[in-house]
């Protein structure tokens, strides 16, 4: 017999992704509870600080990346109304009139930012403020300013899960289908709104000159934006950049998810499938029926219990002692064996609901000898 988890309304996603992704599931997807946005997880409490450990700083949070914003996602920022959208609006609107990354693809990465990322971020995520989000608000202990209409990255990204390593496992799936699904609808975008035969040869080169492509990057690297290049890029869209995202919004938000597939092709096809078998994996309470003990990381030991890390650095987990020292019980013989014999010679009655949790955080781990 199959064991369903309960889910929880409503879907966690932002609202486009949402409707899509609400044609494809069979249901809803059960929201990340333990990544606390608006109260961070990763922040550290009061005495909670310890050397063992790794927290955010709280003026940055997670919010230490800067996303790229798919056309139609800035076109449904931009067009959105709502008077609590305003401030993140005004984030949108100030890196259009920079002008750097603006591109018919979207607003693409700042090259400063790239260069920061890729040589601090193993230490620098989450507490650098110098790689603080551009449309970070900081009202209300912090917020983003594009969360309804946010990127694939920002979308699928948690610092814990309910299900451990089974909600990561299905929300990397996620992204790598949504991330397919917002390169593929950029770039059909260009195609429906031509933007010209010349402003595409620049948009996809087939080949690049080192030296013109250095300099270029050099320019970028100072905040100098090239206008001529801008203005081939941009085609007939020049100077009337924002009117095309909010086009590309227009478009793809009228687009239902069978409209997506046919567009994107058989790659999104492929981690549809991938991402429907996570989803089944993600709502299943099922238990393997053999279990070993997995591979841990001790992060702190207390007299009556231990901390342990698995999967994730950022999402340990507190176990008693009493729990620890049954672990060897699972040594290929079948889960029910093992329960019994932990009872038989612990005493003590484990729920299987703990069993899953033990599963999902890769504590035990099935046993396929």
């Amino acid at each position: 017999m199959k064991h369903r988890l309960p889910v929880v309304q409503p879907s966690p996603l932002p609202p486009l992704y949402a409707g899509w992704m609400g044609q494809l599931l069979a249901g809803q997807i059960p929201r990340e509870t333990e990544a606390t946005c608006e109260d961070c997880a990763m922040c550290a409490r009061p005495g909670q600080a310890e050397a063992s450990e790794v927290f955010f700083d709280p003026r940055t949070k997670c919010c230490t990346y800067v996303p790229r914003l798919a056309s139609f996602l800035v076109g449904r920022v931009l067009a959105d109304d709502d008077p609590a959208a305003a401030a993140g609006r005004v984030t949108v609107e100030t890196r259009l009139r920079a002008g750097v990354g603006v591109t018919p693809l979207g607003l693409d990465q700042p090259p400063t930012f790239q260069i920061l990322y890729e040589n601090t971020a193993t230490n620098a995520f989450g507490r650098s403020p110098s790689l603080r989000c551009p449309h970070y608000l900081e009202d209300d202990g912090g917020r983003c300013g594009v969360w309804k209409h946010r990127a694939s990255v920002c979308t699928t990204w948690f610092c814990k899960y309910v299900r451990g390593a089974t909600g990561l496992s299905f929300w990397q799936g996620l992204h790598q289908l949504l991330s397919s699904v917002e390169r593929a609808l950029s770039h059909w975008c260009v195609v429906e709104l031509d933007i010209g035969a010349d402003a595409l040869r620049r948009l996809f080169p087939i080949t690049t000159t080192p030296g013109k492509a250095g300099a270029a990057q050099q320019r970028m690297l100072d905040d100098l934006v090239n206008r001529e290049g801008s203005r081939a890029l941009w085609g007939r869209w020049y100077e009337r950049e924002a009117d095309f995202y909010r086009e590309c919004g227009r478009l793809v938000s009228g687009l239902s998810w069978g409209d997506v597939v046919a567009i994107a092709g058989p790659d999104v096809q492929v981690f549809a499938r991938m991402t429907t078998e996570a989803y089944g994996r993600l709502t299943s309470g099922d238990i393997p029926g053999r279990l070993k003990v997995g591979e841990l990381n001790i992060v702190r030991m207390r007299r009556e219990s231990c901390r342990v890390s698995t999967y994730s650095g950022s999402d340990p987990l507190d176990l008693p002692k009493e729990l620890m020292d049954v672990f060897t019980y699972f040594d290929g013989r079948t889960t029910d064996q093992a329960l019994r014999a932990i009872e038989a010679g612990k005493g003590l009655r484990i729920d299987r609901a703990l069993i899953r949790r033990l599963v999902d955080f890769r504590i035990l781990v099935p046993d396929d000898a």
